[in-house]
């Protein structure tokens, strides 16, 4: 390198600036400074003077996942047989209902199960896993349920005593809580948000039942649009995990899933949903997950199909296999701008983090709505760029095909207005195009 380059005189990052206002011509050089919802300004160039290099984790090798829902038992199994035949690594069942066993695991490999509970039902969890002989992850999240719906499942008190007797019934080292992070992002939490949320709702556990539950969580995450910020965004909070962990004084292992937002997926020009999917799982391979899925492009407003399943995964499959991303390996170790942005992400992370801790914890903050406050100001900004064309998504808000007519909706694609009494407001996800998708629809004859 030093022979390849001794004909080139260094230049100083004041020098590249000088140029650039040279040639901008008058305009203001902070007219080329991208803002961000996360207040961490992107420049036009990076460089070794200001380089300051973050502690970069090793990328591992993300396991393929597909997701499904327990509806019928034997259809359920059906589909997970193919998956994993076809390619999946993992099948993710996630069910809000006791359901047969028998039907939905006979001959599944129990190892390369997931379920996902949205019940708290300890009798049948523990049940299900002494059918699945303890190989099977069977993921809790009540703190993530309370949340998203505003409600627990009983009470505080009766579903921390339920989760009590799981974590006594379970081998010490079962990884049986799986923090929803992704409802977060979903409802339009920025980066920085994402990640403060995921800590201090770990935590939560940790404070609630003892310390010895920290090395029995795993996370689950929603991948936004932002890719470079997304890659930061996986490393950063595994640094940030850590250093929680150290001063908690254990060990833990750190395992993320990862599923695209349904945030900025679209009901019109829905093929586009596939380039955004494959960014986002992009994002996430190489900032280093340990399990990878993917939404089927139709699936905000269709029902499971073969066809698009299929593609789904096998985009998954291309990314890893085809293009080799499961060999990269520190994918941004040395990067000028990613390593910049991920010192500043990790830093406005601890910040909420701890103003959250400094008003008694995360689910203080819930019941006083503070979290679901901040979520609804950073979602309404989005959402005012994205109705005045400065937040972009192709198909929806620009480059619009007005002839287009939707294929069949099956599902309710919409925000639902939920009824009944709730303890505090719930986070609730929402798509950016839901309101310029139902004119279009009214405009068609189609209403709901």
């Amino acid at each position: 390198m030093t022979s390849l380059f001794q004909d080139f005189k260094p230049v100083s990052s004041k020098e590249w600036k000088q140029k650039i206002q040279f040639d901008l011509k008058g305009a203001d050089y902070q007219t080329l400074l991208t803002h961000t919802i996360e207040k961490i300004d992107i420049k036009p160039f990076y460089h070794l003077d200001s380089y300051h290099p973050f502690e970069n984790v090793d990328n591992g090798n993300s396991k393929i996942v597909q997701f499904g829902r327990i509806n019928d038992e034997n259809i359920a199994n059906k589909i997970a047989k193919n998956a994993l035949n076809k390619g999946a690594d993992y099948y993710s069942f996630s069910f809000d209902r006791v359901f047969h066993i028998e039907s939905v695991i006979q001959n599944l490999d129990f190892d390369k199960l997931i379920f996902k509970s949205n019940i708290l039902d300890v009798d049948f969890i523990s049940e299900l896993y002494g059918k699945t002989l303890g190989e099977a992850q069977i993921l809790l999240d009540p703190i993530g349920h309370f949340s998203h719906y505003g409600n627990w499942y009983t009470n505080e008190k009766t579903d921390f005593d339920q989760l009590k007797k799981l974590q006594n019934t379970f081998p010490a080292d079962y990884k049986f809580i799986g923090i929803g992070v992704d409802i977060y992002k979903n409802a339009g939490a920025s980066v920085t948000q994402e990640l403060a949320y995921a800590l201090s709702h770990a935590v939560e556990y940790i404070e609630k039942l003892d310390i010895s539950v920290a090395n029995r969580i795993q996370f689950n995450f929603a991948i936004g649009n932002h890719y470079f910020f997304e890659i930061a965004k996986f490393k950063v909070f595994r640094y940030l995990w850590q250093l929680i962990l150290d001063e908690y004084g254990v060990n833990a292992d750190i395992v993320i899933h990862a599923q695209p937002s349904i945030r900025n997926k679209t009901v019109f020009d829905s093929y586009i949903n596939m380039l955004r999917t494959g960014i986002e799982m992009m994002s996430a391979i190489l900032g280093g997950v340990d399990f990878v899925g993917n939404l089927p492009f139709d699936s905000v407003y269709k029902k499971t199909n073969e066809f698009s399943e299929r593609i789904a995964k096998n985009q998954l499959l291309v990314l890893k296999e085809e293009a080799y991303l499961k060999k990269a390996s520190n994918s941004f170790e040395g990067t000028y701008y990613l390593e910049n942005i991920s010192g500043q992400i990790a830093e406005k992370a601890l910040e909420i983090f701890k103003q959250i801790e400094k008003g008694n914890g995360f689910l203080a903050q819930l019941y006083k709505e503070k979290i679901q406050e901040k979520i609804a100001e950073t979602a309404n900004h989005t959402q005012n760029g994205f109705d005045k064309g400065k937040v972009v998504l192709v198909g929806s808000n620009k480059y619009i095909n007005e002839s287009e007519k939707p294929e069949k909706i099956e599902i309710y694609p919409f925000l639902r207005k939920r009824s009944g009494q709730t303890l505090v407001r719930p986070i609730v996800s929402k798509r950016l195009a839901e309101e310029i998708e139902i004119k279009r629809l009214n405009k068609l004859g189609i209403k709901f």
